[in-house]
């Protein structure tokens, strides 16, 4: 209670600027301010504000800026704690001035979370398909969501069993035009099998400074026989025969486009299949084809209309 004739306490209110949610990568960097409002718009710069854990102070800073009867830190910067769990800062206004007018101290509880930094796997340069029994090469890229430094981080691949076909780390160098995607070129050899594969890569971050989730990452290929046989398609317009580039062609798990002069050339296995060409603004009918010996095939696909015409109309 006030005694008659006191000077009056002033009751300040605090709140947090650019505060961080309530869950955090572990070690990342915190930034934010403190504001401190006194009702009767009192300059009270020169006071401190201090950052306290449970162990203790963790930075203390004054208050630098005053206007419209509001006080305010300069940037904060800390770093979240490096252990994964439940945190409970405090953020605390103490008022050192000794001339009136008096002016009551505040803390405002702050609790968080940190979490282990996530991680995400890529595969890319998949053959398409790739040759029973043989060699083929891909590429492994990881990427930490607060671009942690993977440089020398090692990689595993697994087979659908769950054995381990290969290891290998990744480089020194980012994927060009990225900034965190550390990556990996992989030798594997395909088993000797025909059909549909799904393999597994997995990455272990263990070993780093920061709690890192482990990830992996599942991927899928189709094992043939070697391609014995030469397949040319050329794709024509139906009643012009103009050649038509650009067009995808399909024959099975084999895919390639065709070039200016409308032909593309496929090496293919011998088989049953069905040759599927495909391009906006054309239309050409699906065949099947039984494949023993190089191969011409020529496909006419039909123009279709222009479809914005139709809307003008």
């Amino acid at each position: 209670m006030v005694k008659e004739g006191s000077p009056p306490v002033h009751g300040p209110h605090l709140e947090i600027d650019r505060w961080f949610p309530a869950e955090v990568a572990a070690g990342a960097e915190l930034i934010f301010t403190v504001r401190v409002n006194c009702p009767f718009g009192c300059d009270l710069r020169g006071m401190e504000v201090v950052v306290e854990a449970p162990e203790g102070p963790l930075v203390t800073e004054k208050l630098v800026s005053w206007g419209e009867g509001s006080n305010a830190t300069a940037e904060i910067v800390i770093r979240a704690p490096s252990e994964i769990g439940e945190h409970k800062w405090s953020v605390s206004y103490r008022h050192q001035a000794s001339d009136p007018p008096e002016h009551t101290g505040i803390s405002l509880p702050v609790p968080f979370s940190t979490v282990a930094h996530q991680t995400s796997l890529a595969v890319w340069d998949l053959p398409s398909p790739a040759v029973m029994g043989e060699a083929f090469k891909i590429k492994i890229g990881a990427s930490c969501a607060q671009r942690c430094d993977l440089r020398g981080r090692g990689i595993e691949i697994y087979d659908g069993a769950g054995e381990r076909l290969g290891t290998a780390e990744f480089g020194e160098e980012a994927w060009p035009g990225s900034e965190a995607l550390h990556w990996a070129e992989v030798e594997l050899v395909a088993p000797v099998e025909e059909g549909v594969v799904s393999w597994s890569v997995g990455f272990s971050a263990a070993d780093l400074e920061l709690p890192h989730q482990t990830s992996s990452s599942k991927f899928s290929f189709v094992a043939t026989k070697p391609p014995k046989h030469q397949l040319t398609v050329e794709v024509v317009e139906s009643g012009s025969a103009v050649p038509v580039p650009n067009a995808e062609v399909s024959l099975g798990v084999y895919r390639a486009s065709t070039g200016e002069s409308g032909r593309s050339t496929v090496s293919v296995a011998e088989g049953t299949y069905e040759l599927l060409v495909w391009k906006t603004g054309y239309e050409a009918p699906a065949r099947a084809l039984e494949v023993s010996d190089d191969l011409t095939v020529r496909v006419e696909a039909e123009v279709l209309p222009d479809r914005s015409s139709w809307e003008d109309d």
